[in-house]
């Protein structure tokens, strides 16, 4: 239902915005955690087109700013939104989108974000790509934010 206050109408929303969290009425955090996944993809871009092999910054300097500037962004509020999304999410949410699915998208990320840093290939295997990139997995990032 809608509110009324001094004659103006004010219409119910499905998510609101506070404090950099989307909250949506529900508590599921969907729209947020799809928030920072488009954080960091962006953020994880901007540091690829500064990286160039030609011109650009080096390595450790792309390393830096992935750790400094796109985890924390990307997992901003996390201890409010992402418990939530990992109690629910053993498996998956409602609709398929759960603690699996962030998990691995959050990955992805990190995945692209490590060949930048080592400027390794695209077929290059994720394990070795995480091995010489030196960052810590999603997972316990996730899990120290938490606790």
């Amino acid at each position: 239902p809608s509110i009324v206050i001094n004659g103006h109408r004010i219409e119910p929303s499905t998510s609101y915005k506070f404090l950099g969290v989307i909250i949506d009425h529900e508590l599921q955090f969907k729209q947020q955690a799809a928030y920072a996944i488009s954080k960091g993809t962006k953020y994880i871009l901007a540091c690829k087109r500064m990286s160039r092999v030609s011109k650009g910054i080096k390595a450790r300097m792309i390393k830096r700013l992935y750790k400094g500037v796109a985890i924390p962004k990307m997992l901003y509020g996390i201890d409010v939104w992402g418990a939530q999304m990992l109690e629910k999410g053993r498996g998956k949410m409602d609709d398929g989108w759960g603690a699996r699915d962030f998990g691995k998208k959050i990955e992805s990320i990190q995945r692209l974000a490590e060949l930048h840093i080592i400027g390794g290939m695209r077929s290059t295997a994720s394990d070795i790509l995480f091995a010489h990139a030196d960052l810590s997995p999603i997972p316990v990032l996730i899990r120290r934010q938490c606790n």
